[in-house]
């Protein structure tokens, strides 16, 4: 089936026209199934539009688990550059001689 509809996670419906190698995802979000199946009518008159479910609860979980554990990636990231520019700036400094 070259154009596929379905439901995002965050609600909005997203079209795709998808033919061999050929994937391609429309560009905008859109509030309800109708207006995404108009969009594709639109862009690609003659295909048949099927539509999927929304992604399985395991791919909803798996998603959001990844964006958790990369948002803790990067703020680990940030704590330490600024704990370490901060332990940098505290540090006494000598005059420069050797003793």
């Amino acid at each position: 089936m070259p154009i596929e509809v379905w439901q995002q996670p965050n609600g909005y419906w997203r079209w795709a026209y998808r033919e061999g190698q050929t994937h391609l995802l429309s560009n905008s979000e859109y509030t309800s199934e109708q207006a995404a199946r108009r969009s594709a009518g639109v862009a690609y008159p003659n295909p048949c539009v099927a539509h999927d479910e929304r992604p399985s609860r395991a791919d909803r979980l798996l998603s959001g688990a990844l964006m958790r554990f990369l948002l803790a990636v990067i703020t680990y990231r940030l704590l330490r550059r600024t704990i370490d520019r901060f332990r940098r700036e505290r540090l006494p400094r000598g005059d420069g001689r050797a003793r």
